[in-house]
């Protein structure tokens, strides 16, 4: 029985020995490295000014600080408490997480395997036979690179694609913003157009008491006058749905709506216009989608390769102790050499030219879409800011002049209810459509920064990431 036990000895401590020398060049599981690079890569996109590392050390299931749901809102705090309340953003965290455990996946061989066997002799002979022994798969050391290659431009790919959803988001946070802003100013022009069509009412009313105004044209102002109160009302309950679709994109879903906004609409006061070629060009360097696409290719490169790797045999190795009934023992190692007959790897590599192939053809249709994007949001935005300064200068501008002389002719007997109504009527119209394409501008710049990366303040570069492997 000494002997068994020496010998299980021996084993075990070449098994242990192989296994330390395996774990020595092992990656770290830690993701925390990749969550600090995957927060540098957004600031400077996001439309704060608050550095995303520092607003994600924050659990997402406290209650940011940044504002307390009462005090008027801000797009800056907007955009803070979404980044550190909002579980879609964690979510992304969550899979680099699960990228980075892939990548130390990779670097790790297989387990050895351990068998051990006990007999009792059937015939005369005395003693009982014993057997222990340890097998090792070998192939893990020529695939090993590749593997982790794989896994390494995987993990780049997760890191650069869990940035940009995060640009994504205070994207969508800015364009929930503007919309807000749009149906609070909606309000102001209809209280406005109730205190006008109250006026008139009034007005009409006083004329037609001393016969000088028919009654239908009373009729005709409490028509408009009660319009103008339901076109209000349901003013306020689009505003309230605006800052229900926001409070959601923060991540505060149940927070009360008895809040102010605070800001405006600025899509049109920025001056300076774009060039769509330099736009473009910029665009195609700085996204992170873009960057996460070529990384993608470089995944696939490598598994092609893996792949080519599988029509070489898999071997193992092991070292075996055995005693038999006549109480001889020796040691034996041993090799296992697969043949690749049955499968012989040809689908695998298929398999593989198929992903590089749609690795290299997603990567296409997403800088053509990206080209599409930048175009129509540079031509919207410059579309919209024509149509403000049609509106605001050329026509909502005249119309009130027409609508406070045509107020002051009503009150001079030279024109009658109907014509001042329908003055009052068009001025409306026209105030809301500026509304509108003040609202169009400012979502259609808020698109053009997302389609250059987050914003036209950014270097000029590629977006790099250097897994860390320690």
């Amino acid at each position: 029985m000494s002997l068994t036990r020496k010998a299980l000895g021996w084993v075990i401590t070449g098994c242990a020995s192989l296994t330390c020398l395996m774990q020595a060049g092992c990656l770290s599981a830690n993701p925390v490295p990749d969550r600090t690079r995957t927060a540098e890569l957004t600031d400077g996109r996001t439309g704060s000014d608050r550095k995303t590392r520092t607003l994600w050390n924050q659990d997402v299931a406290d209650v940011s600080d940044a504002w307390d749901g009462i005090t008027p809102l801000s797009i800056q705090t907007a955009i803070t408490v979404a980044l550190q309340n909002d579980p879609d953003l964690r979510l992304e965290l969550a899979r680099v997480a699960e990228a980075r455990a892939d990548l130390a996946q990779s670097s790790l061989p297989p387990n050895p395997v351990l068998g051990f066997g006990i007999g009792a002799a059937i015939d005369a002979g005395g003693g009982t036979p014993a057997m222990i022994e340890v097998m090792q798969q070998l192939t893990w050391l020529w695939t090993m690179s590749d593997r982790i290659d794989v896994q390494d431009q995987r993990l780049a790919s997760t890191i650069l694609s869990a940035a940009h959803r995060t640009v994504e988001r205070a994207t969508a946070v800015r364009a929930a913003f503007a919309r807000a802003v749009a149906a609070r100013d909606l309000i102001e022009i209809e209280t406005a157009y109730i205190r006008t069509t109250s006026g008139t009412f009034d007005l009409v009313g006083a004329l037609a008491g001393v016969g000088e105004s028919p009654r239908v044209d009373v009729d005709r102002a409490l028509i408009d006058h009660r319009s103008a109160e339901a076109d209000r009302r349901d003013a306020v309950r689009a505003l309230r749905n605006r800052k229900i679709e926001l409070l959601r994109l923060m991540g505060w879903p149940d927070q009360s709506t008895e809040w102010a906004l605070e800001g405006t609409l600025e899509g049109t006061r920025r001056n300076a216009v774009p060039d769509e070629g330099e736009t473009v060009a910029r665009a195609l360097t700085v996204r992170l989608d873009i960057a996460a696409g070529r990384r993608d290719i470089d995944a696939a490169e490598a598994e092609a390769r893996l792949a080519g790797l599988s029509r070489i045999p898999e071997v193992g190795v092991g070292l075996g102790w055995r005693r038999f009934v006549s109480d001889r023992q020796i040691v034996q190692p041993g090799m296992t050499v697969s043949i690749p007959v049955l499968d012989d790897g040809h689908a695998r590599i298929a398999r593989a030219s198929a992903r590089l192939e749609a690795a290299h053809l997603g990567l296409a249709i997403l800088e053509e879409n990206v080209v599409e994007e930048v175009r129509l949001s540079l031509n919207e935005w410059l579309q919209a800011r024509e149509q403000v300064e049609a509106y605001d200068i050329g026509l909502v501008s005249s119309a009130r002049e027409v609508v406070r002389r045509s107020e002051s002719a009503f009150k001079a007997g030279s024109v009658n209810a109907t014509e001042l109504l329908l003055t009052q009527r068009r001025l409306i119209t026209l105030e809301r459509r500026l509304l509108m394409e003040r609202l169009a501008a400012d979502l259609a710049w808020i698109r053009l920064e997302h389609a250059v990366g987050g914003s036209f303040d950014l270097p000029l570069e590629a977006p790099v990431v250097h897994v860390e492997k320690n």
